[in-house]
């Protein structure tokens, strides 16, 4: 539910049998929006690709002669 969703950096909280296709996704912490429609999954992929982005910023793919590179940080997602 919301509860798991605002704990996490980015927590989506679907809908439930026969509830409307609405979905409240958290942001650090914050309701940030409401997803609706039958697109939320996708839609909510490109939230959590742009979160990842605006984060994290873009890190270069390794090439085969370059060493493997430090993880980066991680980021919970809740979908509850």
């Amino acid at each position: 539910g919301p509860g798991e969703s605002k704990h996490a950096d980015i927590g989506i909280s679907l809908p439930g049998t026969g509830e409307a296709p609405a979905a409240p996704v958290f942001i650090d912490g914050q309701k940030s929006m409401t997803l609706r429609g039958d697109a939320i999954a996708s839609d909510f992929q490109k939230v959590v690709e742009s979160y990842i982005q605006n984060r994290f910023g873009q890190t270069p793919m390794p090439t085969a002669t370059q060493s493997t590179p430090q993880s980066p940080p991680q980021t919970q997602v809740a979908l509850a």
